[in-house]
């Protein structure tokens, strides 16, 4: 199940040249929910272990409007057209999580009925997912007051942006420097997103994370038994850890039970409950820990960068 549950929360990025900053400049969307201060501890499940520690303060971060937001199309309104790489990721986000699923321009959407006809019978979470498809379906619900040209035209515009890959996130852009052979470049990129203090850039690293270890273990510079998975995903949790809205109502937590039926607790507990046995539930833990402090320290090489 773990390896669906990351499978299905991958998304295609893209790139954008000249390269957008990797600043991140806060701003409240006035027609978001107000994320919540961000918990010293996250709350966990029965037998799931709490990552602990002393995160950093962070600025708060329009993806946490995004986590919250009941109107998804205000997010992408906002957004859209930014030139802050973040704050364009919230617009595709904020898009891709209505598109085409609950709301199409040419009529392909799926009703809820449809897609949960698409479970396993004996599912025990059917209930549960199929509320999680009716809450983001209206959170996407003012998608549909615009016109079929607008439709078709914000359609048009996300494909070319595909292809063009122009809207990657602060860690996206890193991972794709790091593929096209700019490793000075991805580090420097890094470097940047950590020193930021910002929860969602910092989340987004997941990708350059696993990257760099697999490079690592591949070049006899780390030991084969390194877990590029749970570094990576260690990434995310202190994300969560930091700032980043990650409670049951978010757009995320939503999203992992209706398509992946991980539905119990927060994020971070989805993440957790996700992994094969308690021994990798607390190598996580541990490892989340270990990247939270490397972070407040400004330990580049700690956390392999």
């Amino acid at each position: 199940m773990f390896v669906l549950l990351l499978a299905g929360l991958a998304a295609a990025y893209w790139f954008w040249e000249p390269a957008p900053s990797l600043a991140i400049h806060p701003r409240q969307d006035v027609n978001a929910v107000a994320a919540p201060p961000a918990p010293r501890l996250e709350p966990t499940q029965a037998g799931v272990p709490a990552v602990a520690s002393s995160a950093p303060a962070a600025p708060v971060h329009a993806a946490n409007a995004l986590e919250l937001s009941h109107d998804l199309r205000s997010v992408y309104r906002q957004f859209k057209d930014s030139r802050d790489a973040s704050e364009r990721h919230m617009a595709y986000r904020a898009w891709s999580a209505c598109f085409p699923t609950f709301i199409a321009a040419q009529g392909q959407a799926a009703s809820i009925d449809e897609l949960t006809r698409a479970f396993p019978g004996n599912d025990p979470r059917s209930a549960q997912r199929a509320e999680a498809y009716r809450s983001l379906q209206a959170r996407c619900w003012s998608f549909s007051d615009m016109a079929q040209v607008e439709l078709l035209d914000a359609a048009r515009r996300q494909q070319e942006a595909s292809y063009l890959e122009a809207a990657l996130s602060p860690g996206e852009l890193a991972s794709k420097y790091l593929s096209d052979g700019k490793r000075d470049e991805a580090l420097r990129a890094a470097r940047a997103i950590v020193a930021s203090q910002d929860p969602f850039a910092i989340g987004s690293l997941r990708e350059l994370i696993s990257q760099m270890i697999v490079l690592q273990v591949d070049a006899q510079m780390a030991p084969a038994s390194e877990r590029a998975d749970l570094r990576s995903l260690a990434f995310t949790l202190a994300a969560c850890q930091m700032g980043l809205e990650c409670g049951a109502a978010s757009l995320t937590a939503l999203q992992m039970c209706a398509s992946l039926g991980a539905c119990s607790g927060s994020v971070t507990d989805r993440y957790l409950q996700a992994l094969p046995n308690q021994a990798d539930r607390d190598a996580l833990a541990l490892e989340t820990r270990r990247v939270l402090q490397a972070i407040g320290a400004g330990n580049f090489r700690a956390l392999g960068l």
